[in-house]
């Protein structure tokens, strides 16, 4: 099967508790065991070999910034694994997780871990946290000029500390925001036509929703919605499901907590 991992405004690292059943295509970061990959501007692939067990973390560039402790701009399209980049204390994080075979345990050793660098670690300028949570919180529809007048800087200033903090442009993660947007609505109950979609979603056309599409995620509206290919996947991230999996009904997916109370965390 070939998984497609659409341009995302997150950071994935994808914790491997098994042997290793990716191949790269096109030379892709998956080559790494538990990689690191960083926000990109299209989409990337890698061909699954067999079945795979593991985590998905996604990060937002706040999280990953306090996590990594270094400008995001450094991860780039590096082929690099999680203990690679964090050291021991993470090599024996992920050997603790694949001795684990408890789910609801895993995620919270796996939470505890996370939550004790993400607390500490170094964060975004204010004026970087605000440029962000604007443009995702408007879905992409705010202009450059408004987002560096709220922030107190000058355009060329926070294109230029945006980039280097977070790795991508302001404009280019406002493309993503907007497409998530766009997909959202194609695939949720009673999607509007695309040419409402389009309008809707700040789109100057139809034609300018299906060219950002085939960069952004490899297809078009259209071909995302008629993807019935078994051979093939689409990641999109956490946020939108493409194909709904059934429900598990654990802890964790109905919200409850993960273990009886006083369980030890260490």
């Amino acid at each position: 099967m070939i998984r497609t991992v659409a341009a995302l405004n997150s950071i994935l690292i994808i914790i491997d508790l098994a042997p290793g059943v990716r191949r790269p295509r096109l030379d892709s970061p998956f080559s790494a065991i538990s990689p690191v990959v960083a926000m990109t501007d299209g989409p990337i692939a890698y061909e699954r070999l067999g079945l795979e067990e593991g985590v998905v973390v996604e990060l937002t560039p706040l999280g990953a910034r306090a996590l990594f402790g270094f400008p995001l701009s450094e991860l780039g399209a590096a082929k690099v694994g999680m203990a690679d980049l964090l050291g021991e204390d993470a090599r024996r994080l992920l050997e603790r997780l694949a001795e684990t075979e408890n789910v609801d345990r895993r995620f919270q050793i796996l939470d505890h871990w996370l939550a004790g660098r993400l607390l500490d670690g170094p964060m975004l300028s204010k004026a970087l946290e605000c440029s962000w949570r604007n443009l995702t919180l408007s879905q992409g529809n705010i202009s450059i000029a408004e987002l560096a007048n709220r922030a107190g800087v000058s355009r060329q200033h926070l294109t230029t500390s945006f980039h280097r903090e977070v790795g991508l442009s302001p404009k280019t993660v406002a493309r993503v925001a907007r497409c998530h947007s766009a997909i959202r609505l194609i695939t949720g109950k009673n999607p509007p036509a695309l040419s409402t979609v389009a309008q809707l979603c700040g789109y100057t056309d139809h034609s300018h929703l299906n060219r950002d599409f085939r960069l952004l995620v490899g297809t078009t509206p259209t071909g995302l919605l008629r993807s019935g290919d078994t051979s093939t996947d689409l990641f999109l991230g956490s946020e939108i499901a493409l194909r709904p999996q059934p429900r598990t009904g654990t802890p964790l997916e109905l919200g409850q907590p993960l273990s009886s109370k006083g369980a030890r965390l260490d």
